[in-house]
């Protein structure tokens, strides 16, 4: 199978080998058939039910893919039932350029970091390597990384795909071979622009670049402009409008590496701002006020050096902040390692970063049909083990959820 390697395959086989095991020995029973309920499928265990999440134990009723009751019973099933993460921040086309130098050595033991040498349009190291890149390469790739994503449990990922109309079809054609259950939102990027705010635009390359965005918005969910910065104003206003016009979403970096490109990327009216890392009380004001989320990339951010975002001050402000992953190349896809990371070093609570890590995601990208487990929304339920060597003897799930669990413990996924 393009794309899935030995690696990603001995992972699946190891996770469906834990199962069966746990199955003949009766340790678990996630899932069963319903033979006095008319439904598909049956799971039972300690379902995070909700949104706060109330936490029951009892049965979920599955019927054609969706959640038709939650039931509160005794059950022999000691397994965590919890909705399946939600990635709003992502760029997998650049998988295949996994660890890359982070910066120039400064003495023998560290590295001086530059954010703009390795992804900064047009000569970043990222889009150097993706102007060189083949079409059947790129999508072979990105297959492997959606492996990834749905074995680390995730439900949705929001990915900036850079390439143009090129870019977006490689990503749904990895999508549509790997068949599995993962719902991608593709924020797209014309190829044909230039990355100078001081550039003025020929009649030609104006034509050309007013095509592209029409039929990038045709196959893609929206826009994502990797900073207002990049970019001179006749372009983002072209962005802004005709992808408002479209009623599709728009998505900017913001505040990554400074915060001169703040003030400009509100002022677009976006959906969503990436990163905000240093946005000041000002700034997070003005999101707040304007009802803009942010996805906040953590990981990525101690990995390029640029800082911490001030997580706290934005749920404060009463913004919707939700987790991405960043680039592949930077960092695993791994939405447990995004909440380990939060819990740590900010302090939040165990259902604040429940929250971040799947209703926040889902209402932020608009995809309601996820993001909690509720009567009437899709059944995209992960199933942890309880009673694995790293999650027994957890006294309060929740905070083992926020703070230990990981994709090792993952029985099944529905």
């Amino acid at each position: 199978m393009s794309g899935f390697d030995d690696s990603d395959f001995k992972r699946l086989l190891g996770i469906i080998e834990r199962t069966e095991s746990n199955r003949e020995n009766e340790t678990v029973d996630f899932t069963d058939s319903c033979l006095s309920y008319p439904c598909d499928r049956m799971v039972s265990g300690l379902i995070f039910v909700g949104e706060k999440p109330d936490l029951i134990f009892g049965n979920i009723y599955i019927e054609n893919g969706i959640i038709k009751e939650i039931e509160e019973a005794p059950v022999k099933s000691e397994n965590w039932i919890v909705p399946r993460f939600v990635n709003t921040h992502t760029h997998i086309g650049d998988t295949l350029l996994k660890d890359p130098p982070l910066g120039n050595p400064i003495g023998l033991f560290v590295v001086q970091r530059d954010l703009d040498a390795l992804v900064k349009p047009p000569n970043g190291l990222k889009h150097r390597f993706l102007a060189g890149l083949e079409y059947e390469a790129a999508v072979s790739s990105m297959e492997s990384a959606i492996w990834d994503m749905y074995q680390n449990g995730i439900s949705v990922f929001a990915d900036f795909r850079e390439g143009g109309i090129s870019g977006a079809q490689a990503l749904i054609e990895a999508v549509r071979n790997t068949s599995r259950n993962i719902h991608p939102i593709i924020f797209g990027r014309p190829a044909n622009m230039s990355p100078s705010v001081d550039s003025v635009f020929s009649s030609s390359l104006t034509i050309d670049f007013l095509d592209e965005l029409r039929d990038l918005l045709e196959i893609t969910d929206g826009i994502g402009v990797s900073g207002a910065n990049d970019l001179n104003d006749y372009l983002l206003s072209k962005i802004s409008s005709k992808t408002a016009s479209k009623r599709k979403k728009l998505a900017v970096h913001a505040g990554e590496k400074d915060r001169k490109d703040i003030d400009a990327a509100l002022s677009l009216h976006p959906d969503m701002l990436i990163h905000m890392t240093h946005a000041d009380p000002a700034d997070i004001k003005k999101a707040a006020d304007a009802d803009i989320p942010v996805s906040v990339c953590v990981r990525s951010n101690l990995t390029t050096g640029v800082g911490l975002p001030p997580v706290p001050d934005m749920l404060q402000a009463g913004i919707r902040v939700s987790i991405g992953t960043d680039n592949m190349m930077l960092n695993s896809p791994d939405m447990f390692e995004e909440i380990h990371f939060l819990s740590k070093i900010y302090g939040l609570s165990d259902k604040t970063i429940f929250k971040m890590a799947t209703s926040s995601g889902a209402d932020t990208l608009g995809c309601r049909f996820t993001g909690t487990i509720d009567v009437g929304k899709k059944a995209d339920l992960l199933i942890l083990n309880s009673r694995s060597e790293n999650l027994k003897y957890v006294r309060d799930p929740l905070a083992g959820y926020a703070r230990r669990a990981g994709a090792n413990d993952i029985l099944g996924i529905i």
